[in-house]
């Protein structure tokens, strides 16, 4: 793991959903952000947040493990390794 990227410990607000699937948990807010993938993660992070105050990005490299399970209140973005936390987002960010 890179040693320029905080792990964050973020309580877990259990869901039974993950991304369009948590739709009616957020009326009028976005819970999927596929066109943020190859977005630099500190700015798909701000666009997230401001997008759905609910949640809280983490920026994590992608070779670090995650437990799984789904949070209503997280979004991953995750990073290539020698790139945390700058780099471009990998995955197609989304709730849960």
């Amino acid at each position: 793991m890179n040693d320029n990227c905080q792990i964050l410990r973020l309580r877990c607000e259990y869901c039974d959903c993950s991304g369009i699937s948590c739709q009616s948990r957020f009326p009028g807010l976005k819970v999927e952000w596929p066109e943020l993938k190859g977005v630099s993660a500190p700015e798909a992070k701000r666009k997230i947040e401001n997008d759905n105050p609910h949640v809280t990005c983490v920026i994590i490299p992608e070779d670090v493990d995650v437990l799984a399970i789904n949070c209503c209140n997280r979004v991953l973005l995750r990073v290539l390794v020698g790139n945390c936390p700058n780099g471009p987002v990998v995955n197609s960010p989304r709730i849960g």
